[in-house]
């Protein structure tokens, strides 16, 4: 699967396991789980493969983050990503891009 990242404090903590900007310092327990779960993401060859890992707890979520889906960091934070399906320039459909959005605290 494809990644995409809609911010850079996302793609900085990716690359290199953490972020200048204060606003997004996470815990190391924080940043090990988002990067398991952005591994995962790139592994799965569809969205039903994460049906497979029961601790990751995969979901859609409902309400006014209708179109977003989550996968649990941990108890408290979740990592939310849109699910974008694309064409290639061979009219194959199904090529799935996750473009992460926000690591969300679950509880505020």
């Amino acid at each position: 699967m494809e990644i995409a990242f809609e911010k850079d404090y996302l793609r900085e903590l990716y690359e290199t396991g953490k972020t200048t900007s204060k606003k997004y310092r996470f815990q190391p327990q924080v940043v090990n789980g988002y990067l398991k779960c952005v591994g995962v993401l790139i592994n799965a060859e569809n969205m039903e493969e994460l049906f497979g890992y029961n601790s990751l707890r995969y979901e859609k979520l409902k309400g006014d983050k209708k179109g977003i889906s989550s996968l649990r960091i941990n108890d408290q934070y979740r990592l939310e990503f849109r699910e974008l399906i694309r064409n290639d320039d061979n009219d194959v459909i199904g090529i799935t891009i996750c473009s992460l959005t926000d690591i969300s605290n679950h509880y505020k």
